[in-house]
């Protein structure tokens, strides 16, 4: 409850202290509640000071006899610890410790705040106490890491790893790769190194052509295929790295779609469809739809590879489907044995 008509907002103001002066109370600056106290604890008796300072009194009886806290042999002495925490600013205030984890009272480690106080004091505490263990735990990684790398013959493995000469972190690497880290299980098998990842990644992103007609207009799309043209291209063995384009990737993708999207279409009998109510269901399915939505953009990235450009969508996807599947085998595990078709060059 405020005295004598003092406003809520002077009461919150700093530094303003409420005393009281002839039996009634007013407002004090820093200044002269410093002074007063210097001269109540060069002048009064401690039982003077109880009465006078009663609430920090009981705040120190308080903290004296409180069960789970501890107080420094200073502070058990009521005019050190008055002289330390000085009066209490207002009735909203209340004796807080500093460090939240710390139960014992002492020089430095406590003063008033309000509720409002507390909480800004406590978050920012916890921030900056997560911030200091992370760098904590950070520095004792690195400094395993640096252990195990220095043993000669020793594997590579924990949370850091070498890259251009120095120790990273496995986000760091998934960041200069321009992939996200969950796909470095597959694209950094064991025995690779990043610096060999980021040498492939140069090879890949040489290769990408971000105006390329036959790409997804829509602009999400687009970056999500890209993305995984970057994940797949490094796992791509090195001797293939130049054949191994976005185009072609778009092709291995789309050419099985359409010819699923073909043989659905054909077991329903909509494929060659007669009449114009099998065409209209035709041109209404799903299949169609998707099978029409590649099939433009399928053509122009075939003329892209001299030797698919010579293929028919229409009477050779069933060949070339087989062609293309079989050379991305060869390009991620290595040379396999070819199954030749009628149009193989």
């Amino acid at each position: 409850m405020l005295k004598q008509g003092v406003p809520q907002r002077i009461l919150a103001a700093k530094p303003s202290f409420l005393l009281r002066r002839s039996r009634r109370l007013t407002l004090a600056s820093e200044e002269e509640v410093v002074a007063l106290l210097a001269k109540d604890l060069r002048d009064l008796s401690t039982q003077e000071l109880h009465r006078k300072y009663s609430a920090e009194a009981s705040t120190h009886r308080n903290i004296l006899i409180g069960r789970g806290t501890g107080v420094a042999p200073q502070w058990r002495d009521f005019k050190t610890f008055l002289g330390e925490v000085g009066p209490r600013p207002s009735t909203d205030h209340s004796l807080v410790l500093l460090n939240r984890y710390e139960r014992t009272y002492g020089p430095g480690r406590a003063r008033w705040m309000t509720a409002e106080e507390q909480a800004a004091h406590e978050a920012e505490f916890d921030r900056l106490r997560a911030e200091q263990m992370r760098e904590e735990q950070l520095l004792l990684h690195k400094a395993a890491a640096t252990r195990r790398a220095s043993t000669p013959g020793a594997p590579s493995f924990g949370q850091w790893t070498p890259m251009g000469g120095k120790l990273v972190t496995y986000p760091d690497v998934a960041k200069k790769l321009a992939i996200p880290v969950n796909a470095l299980s597959k694209t950094m098998p064991p025995g690779s190194t990043a610096d060999e990842l980021v040498k492939r990644a140069a090879t890949a992103a040489d290769l990408i052509n971000e105006n390329a007609t036959w790409l997804p207009p829509d602009p999400v799309r687009k970056a999500g295929f890209f993305e995984a043209y970057r994940i797949w291209h490094l796992q791509v063995q090195p001797q293939f790295g130049r054949a191994a384009t976005p185009t072609f990737l778009f092709l291995y993708i789309a050419l099985p779609v359409m010819k699923q999207c073909r043989d659905e279409l054909m077991d329903l009998d909509l494929w060659n469809p007669l009449g114009q109510r099998a065409l209209n269901a035709r041109d209404n399915h799903p299949a169609w739809k998707k099978y029409t939505e590649f099939m433009p953009r399928a053509q122009v990235a075939m003329m892209e590879i001299p030797i698919y450009a010579t293929y028919s969508l229409l009477s050779d996807l069933d060949a070339l489907c087989e062609r293309i599947v079989t050379a991305e085998k060869r390009f991620r595990e290595g040379p396999q044995k070819v199954i030749h078709t009628h149009r193989a060059a």
